[in-house]
């Protein structure tokens, strides 16, 4: 199982070919996504899912939680992987989380 990483763990350490989880807080029916930025030739996005958290299970709409991206490390190096919580039709950003990969052989 990918071991997940959080804002509050920000450096990454795996194995060139390791996948891996970051989990942000979000709340997409806000608008709000976090749209991540990467090298393509260091990582290699995998996928991305959101899930509602505790309470927010039982409402309705509207409610947060987490959305997670899963990566593959593809080469042996340091590299930065950072995101931004964002409306895709608004400028500007609401949030940031910087993180560093470091990748061994």
């Amino acid at each position: 199982m990918a071991k997940t990483y959080t804002r509050e763990h920000p450096s990454i350490s795996v194995k060139a070919g390791d996948q891996f989880v970051v989990e942000l807080a979000a709340n997409p029916t806000t608008g709000y996504q976090w749209q991540p930025a990467f090298d393509p030739a260091a990582l290699k996005l995998l996928g991305r899912d959101f899930s509602l958290a505790g309470a927010a299970m039982n409402a309705a709409v509207g409610g947060g939680g987490a959305e997670r991206f899963r990566f593959e490390s593809l080469a042996v190096g340091v590299s930065q992987l950072s995101f931004a919580y964002q409306r895709s039709w608004e400028p500007g950003v609401r949030d940031q989380a910087q993180f560093e990969i470091q990748a061994a052989g």
